[in-house]
């Protein structure tokens, strides 16, 4: 989840590079800071979980899963809500295409395939992580923030650079921080299917550092839509060059950590 998070902001670094010269954030609009809030929100109350380690359950579900799970949606209407009172500039002036000659029915077949090819491929990367990591001595939780995040994450980078390519600025950046709130959703379904304490009370403290990363990729973020610098370096907003500093510092640290572990 954490790890997702962190490569999550780093393909905001990612497209800006494919945006060319000048910072990307620059030309996103505010409304996504609220996103980015909810998104730090969440992050926090997480790693305070993971923190205190509480085993309060309600109805075979943690009360901090429950928590984030009641925050996200609460969230998403607070987003909703003001979305519709702003025109969304982040798309205005892009052509629109011309789509009648996709089959509605055919595309949803395919993307049925395409939603079970990844969920399955999941599940067997997720052994091939567990392997690794006990081959290499580098810990679970490495694995899991490197390895799994990256491949869990195409997705994401994949749409967030075909925004870019059409000038929807504002949708890159949207797709990057949506799913990270929605990332946040998933211990609670995590605890639906985990017979035991809460999953969050039972994870590598590791994961507290991953949520912090997060939460520092996350601000930088918000400052550099707020401000709107307009200097670059070598064709990179200064926002790009330190969400690429602080999530490679970060997976460092992670790696020093679990090898002392």
């Amino acid at each position: 989840i954490f790890g997702s998070i962190m490569f999550n902001l780093l393909i905001i670094a990612i497209a800006d590079f494919a945006h060319g010269p000048g910072p990307l954030l620059r030309k996103v609009t505010t409304g996504q800071i609220l996103t980015a809030i909810l998104g730090i929100f969440l992050c926090a109350i997480a790693a305070l979980s993971m923190l205190i380690k509480s085993s309060l359950l309600f109805v075979g579900v943690g009360i901090d899963s429950l928590t984030l799970i009641i925050l996200y949606f609460l969230g998403i209407v607070v987003i909703f809500k003001y979305s519709k009172k702003t025109k969304p500039d982040g798309v205005l002036g892009v052509p629109q295409e011309n789509y009648t000659a996709y089959s509605l029915p055919l595309t949803n077949i395919k993307f049925l395939i395409a939603a079970i090819i990844i969920i399955f491929t999941a599940m067997k990367l997720v052994q091939v992580a567990n392997s690794l990591a006990d081959l290499t001595g580098w810990g679970t939780t490495f694995m899991g923030t490197i390895m799994l995040a990256l491949i869990t994450s195409l997705p994401e980078l994949v749409t967030a650079l075909a925004a870019i390519r059409i000038k929807a600025y504002d949708l890159a950046v949207g797709i990057v921080l949506g799913a990270n709130i929605l990332n946040m959703t998933i211990p609670f379904f995590s605890d639906i299917f985990y017979d035991g304490p809460p999953i969050l009370s039972v994870v590598s403290p590791q994961h507290i550092i991953s949520a912090l990363i997060g939460i520092i990729l996350t601000s930088i973020a918000i400052a550099s839509i707020v401000y709107k610098p307009k200097k670059s370096v070598f064709s990179l907003g200064i926002a790009a060059w330190l969400i690429f500093l602080v999530y490679f510092l970060g997976i460092f640290l992670i790696f020093k950590i679990g090898i002392k572990i």
